[in-house]
């Protein structure tokens, strides 16, 4: 039986999210209402936990190990997938006399509260949905009033995206994007995408 390799199967997972059209580490907003974290804990993920979990989407961004849910009287909906996250820390140990440091690596699995049965709706935090005060930049606002033939943009929405059978551009507020340059590029994304299928 082959032996179960961390690395690769990191890599397995984020070329499956490649093959989907998500770019883990490219995500420019926040899909939910906070970074994903332990609902536990509280504490946020970091590296590629905290990349793939944020390209899931999920509306709320709390995740529990079966353990967690256990202690909490819950349970785990049927059919429910868990997903993989990564742990590691530098060891020091002893070789030869000599200290060295080496990688500790390990991997556990957590389910999103979506998928869980049985939490009070009171353990839950509502975490506001604003990363920072988004402030325009005055060439990019140029650029969309003198865009021609421009579709009709909407804010609010869940995702950035382009509906050609109503000719709108949805967006996240800008609040909820992490720079405001990352704003105007996924806008100005979409538009050229609109005008791409127009002039088909």
């Amino acid at each position: 039986m082959k032996n179960f390799d961390i690395y690769e199967t990191v890599t397995n997972l984020t070329i499956e999210r490649l093959e989907q059209g998500v770019i883990p580490w490219s995500m420019p907003w926040k899909t939910s209402d906070s970074i994903p974290r332990n609902l536990i804990s509280k504490k946020p993920y970091r590296g590629f936990n905290f990349w793939y979990l944020l390209s899931f989407g999920f509306e709320r961004p709390y995740f529990l190990t079966f353990n967690q849910i256990k202690k909490l009287g819950a349970s785990v909906k049927k059919g429910s997938k868990s997903f993989m996250v990564i742990f590691w820390k530098q060891l020091e140990v002893q070789n030869k006399g000599e200290i060295e440091e080496i990688a500790m690596l390990r991997y556990y699995r957590v389910f999103h509260v979506n998928d869980v049965e049985g939490i009070k709706q009171n353990k839950i935090p509502t975490d506001p949905s604003r990363i920072h005060d988004f402030e325009t930049i005055g060439s990019c606002e140029d650029i969309i009033k003198m865009w021609q033939d421009a579709p009709v943009i909407k804010h609010g929405m869940k995702r950035a995206c382009y509906i050609p059978s109503l000719d709108e551009v949805h967006m996240l507020n800008a609040e909820n994007f992490f720079k405001d340059e990352s704003y105007y590029s996924t806008l100005y994304h979409e538009m050229f995408i609109a005008q791409a299928i127009a002039n088909v």
